[in-house]
């Protein structure tokens, strides 16, 4: 058996979207809701590059990190953050009541995935280990992206 091919066990179905012209998926345990990118959002200084600041959410104080920025995605040489026909929505995830947005160009679906795959390609492409393996959809062939949620709520 290859040891980089990773059974998922659960249920639990997987969240697929757009960033730039890629898909990519997350697993959605963590998912509590799907919001349109709020138009005010608060900027805080002295954080990382990749937050893009903090936005309110049924009573909540959330912050907001732009994925493009955290993968260090460019497109044409430059990380494009915004465009006028943009569908950006924040995907908010909770764990031990921490609350946190990753704000993605479009959501597409939502679908289960039985099984994704770690190669070493990834890993040298994406050396901060926010993208671990990849993975096929079960509505259409293209090859999705893994996000390790757990890794990027741990930075929060």
């Amino acid at each position: 058996m290859n040891d980089n091919i990773v059974n998922v066990v659960d249920e639990i179905p997987w969240l697929i979207f757009r960033l730039n012209e890629k898909l990519y998926t997350l697993n959605s345990r963590m998912i509590t809701s799907i919001v349109i990118k709020p138009e005010e959002i608060t900027f805080v200084p002295n954080v990382p590059h990749y937050i893009e600041g903090l936005i309110h959410l049924r009573g909540n104080v959330v912050p907001l990190i732009n994925l493009k920025l955290l993968l260090d995605l460019k497109e044409n040489g430059e990380v494009v953050k915004d465009s006028k026909e943009s569908k950006e929505m924040a995907v908010i995830l909770e764990k031990d009541n921490l609350l946190l947005g990753l704000l993605v160009d479009q959501v597409l679906s939502v679908e289960n995935i039985n099984e994704y795959e770690r190669t070493d390609e990834i890993k040298k492409v994406h050396k901060d280990g926010y993208v671990i393996g990849v993975a096929k959809g079960q509505k259409n062939d293209q090859v999705l992206l893994v996000i390790d949620e757990e890794k990027i709520m741990n930075i929060a």
